[in-house]
């Protein structure tokens, strides 16, 4: 039986999230996300169409972008990033066209709106013609395209009229989908640009960790708290390192690790 390592008494170290720049990590990969999301978004609304599939598939990918556009403009509202004029004012003109994107996911994206169905309903009667019954691809684009036009045309303003385009949208009249389309694909290149700039700056603020510091931020990690409720603890010391490299070693020697890789690895971690 080998003997086990003793552990010498540490003093624990009560640290903060703050001292781990965690608030600021967080904000890093949710541009990260987004950014990569809005990229891939851009790509797939830029291909062509060429038959009903590819059509639903395009449909479903502006659906899904207002779901991320959406979030970017809730990010936008949370993060705070220290930049100049230029900066500010793209941001600003971002966010007004974002109050548009907020309202197609909150009513035809995000939830499926009672009222809505029903106006798009009555909006593509076509949906329910006898010659689509048995297309479920017919069906599909029609809806699809029922409650994105029902959406988009019911952004209104004090008058009744759409307020970005000052029309009613049809995406089967092609200046109508020219019109929107361009409008969307503005403004997922915009946002593309405010997150790459955004993203830049706060990686500058972020210290990257060296390999000396993986067996902190490993027990650090280990403590993380994913009950949303509570907060996680951030507490650190040898003794606690020690005990989690120890009972990680014991459990290699469990499923027959070679003696000699388990001496290599105790030499390195209990110098």
């Amino acid at each position: 039986m080998r003997p086990t390592k003793k552990l010498v008494q540490h003093e624990v170290i009560h640290l903060t999230k703050e001292q781990y720049h965690i608030a600021r990590k967080s904000d890093f990969i949710c541009l990260t996300i987004l950014l990569h999301d809005l990229k891939c978004f851009d790509d797939e609304l830029s291909e062509g169409v060429e038959n009903i599939s590819t059509v639903i598939h395009k449909m479903r990918s502006t659906r899904n972008v207002f779901v991320s556009l959406h979030s970017l403009k809730d990010a936008m509202n949370r993060i705070r990033i220290d930049a100049g004029d230029q900066f500010v004012a793209d941001a600003k003109s971002l966010r007004r066209d974002l109050d548009f994107i907020a309202h197609i996911r909150n009513k035809g994206v995000g939830h499926l709106d009672k009222t809505l169905l029903e106006r798009a309903a009555q909006w593509i009667p076509e949906i329910f013609h006898i010659k689509t019954q048995d297309s479920d691809e017919q069906i599909a684009f029609l809806s699809y395209k029922a409650i994105l036009e029902a959406a988009i045309n019911s952004y209104l303003n004090e008058d009744g009229e759409q307020k970005i385009f000052k029309t009613e949208i049809d995406f089967l009249y092609p200046p109508d989908a020219q019109l929107f389309f361009e409008f969307l694909s503005d403004i997922v290149k915009r946002s593309i640009d405010w997150l790459e700039n955004a993203r830049k700056i706060i990686k500058s603020e972020i210290e990257f960790h060296s390999d000396d510091k993986i067996k902190e931020l490993g027990i650090i990690a280990g403590q993380t708290n994913f009950n949303l409720k509570d907060d996680s603890d951030f507490l650190f010391s040898d003794e606690a390192l020690q005990e989690t490299l120890i009972s990680a070693i014991e459990k290699m020697r469990e499923i027959g690790v070679e003696e000699e890789t388990i001496q290599f690895l105790e030499s390195k971690v209990f110098k």
